[in-house]
C-alpha cells in the first residue's frame, strides 16, 4: 500500500510541478494587500499566495466527498486545522504547497477545496489550477490532538510555511481559533471580507462583530 501511495504521489507531484512553481515563485514578494486590523489584532494575515481570512482548530472531522484507504492522515485520531484563504490574482494552490508548524509538531496539508465544496482524496482535487479572486479556498491539516491543549485563552500560535523548497520570504505566523466542543468549522459564507483571523470564538461570533 505504501508503494502504491508513493507511486501515486510521485505521478501527481510531477504533473502538478508547473502549477506549484507558479504558485510559489511568481512575484518576488508576498501579497501587498493591506491587512485588516480589529481591536489591535491582525484579522487578515498575508501569506505567500494571498491572505488568510480564518484559521480554526476543531475535533470534528470535516466533510469529505471522496475518501480512500490509500490516502489517510499519518496521525491517528487527529484534530484538524482549517484555513480559509483568498488567493492573489493568478495563483494556484495544491495540497503539496504548505505545512503548519504547531506547538507539538509539523503537519503537511492533507486536502484543499474551493468555497464550500467537500474535501476529496480524488487525485483531480489535489490541485486548484485556476483560482478566482471572487472565491475563497480552504486548506486542511490533520494535527495531533494535544495541539488543542497547547492553546492559551482559546488561541493556538502556529506558522504556515512553504513545504517544497527554500524561500527568502518569512513564513506567516498567526493564531488559530479553538472551536468549542461540538462545533464544526465556520462556514465559508460566514467569513467576513476583513477576516476573522487571530480572534477567539467569542471575539469572532459572540461579541457583536
Amino acid at each position: 500500500m505504501l508503494r502504491f501511495r508513493s507511486i501515486l504521489f510521485a505521478a501527481v507531484l510531477a504533473a502538478s510541478a508547473p502549477f506549484i512553481v507558479d504558485a510559489q515563485t511568481s512575484g518576488a514578494e508576498a501579497s501587498a494587500a493591506p491587512a485588516a486590523v480589529s481591536s489591535g489584532k491582525l484579522t487578515a494575515v498575508p501569506f505567500r499566495a494571498g491572505t488568510i481570512l480564518s484559521a480554526e482548530i476543531c475535533k470534528q472531522k470535516p466533510s469529505f466527498d471522496v475518501e480512500s484507504e490509500f490516502d489517510k492522515p499519518a496521525i491517528e485520531n487527529p484534530a484538524w486545522i482549517e484555513l480559509i484563504v483568498k488567493l492573489d490574482n493568478g495563483r494556484s494552490l495544491s495540497r503539496f504547497d504548505y505545512e503548519i508548524v504547531g506547538k507539538n509538531g509539523t503537519y503537511p496539508c492533507f486536502a484543499v477545496a474551493e468555497g464550500a465544496d467537500g474535501y476529496s482524496s480524488d487525485v483531480e482535487k489535489w490541485i486548484i489550477k485556476t483560482s478566482s479572486q471572487l472565491k475563497y479556498y480552504r486548506l486542511l491539516f490533520p494535527v495531533r490532538q494535544d495541539e488543542i491543549a497547547a492553546a492559551k485563552k482559546g488561541l493556538l500560535p502556529v506558522t504556515l510555511r512553504v513545504k517544497l523548497f527554500e524561500t527568502s520570504l518569512a513564513p506567516a505566523s498567526f493564531q488559530v481559533r479553538v472551536m468549542p466542543d461540538g462545533k464544526n468549522f465556520t462556514r465559508v459564507s460566514s467569513v467576513r471580507p476583513e477576516g476573522i483571523c487571530n480572534m477567539t470564538y467569542e471575539e469572532a461570533f459572540e461579541s457583536g462583530n
